[in-house]
């Protein structure tokens, strides 16, 4: 991942089923070998999308002192960023996540 300071990336973890998701997808070399056998994805996030997920969901923080991630968004959030992902076929998903979710549902 990049260190530059104006990249927060979402880090989610790759478990086999979805490693296998991803392989199906064409995307397995977007998974990161990151200890002893576990696996990330990254995505990148903007410093604005970073704010507005913040704000959006309390429980998030933004480790800023070792990794320069977004950590604790609630699983559900990281599940359907994890879907974006396998439907864009593509880890820069954050900004369309955000806007469907100021789309009012019908």
């Amino acid at each position: 991942m990049p260190t530059d300071r104006n990249v927060y990336p979402i880090n989610i973890w790759i478990n086999e089923e979805r490693d296998a998701r991803l392989r199906a997808a064409g995307l397995a070399a977007t998974a990161k070998e990151v200890l002893a056998g576990l696996k990330v994805v990254s995505l990148p996030t903007t410093e604005q999308q970073k704010d507005a997920l913040l704000a959006r969901f309390p429980s998030a923080k933004c480790d800023t002192s070792t990794t320069n991630t977004v950590e604790l968004l609630p699983r559900d959030i990281k599940d359907r960023l994890f879907a974006l992902v396998l439907e864009r076929r593509s880890l820069d998903v954050v900004g369309d996540f955000l806007r469907s979710l100021d789309t009012p549902r019908t």
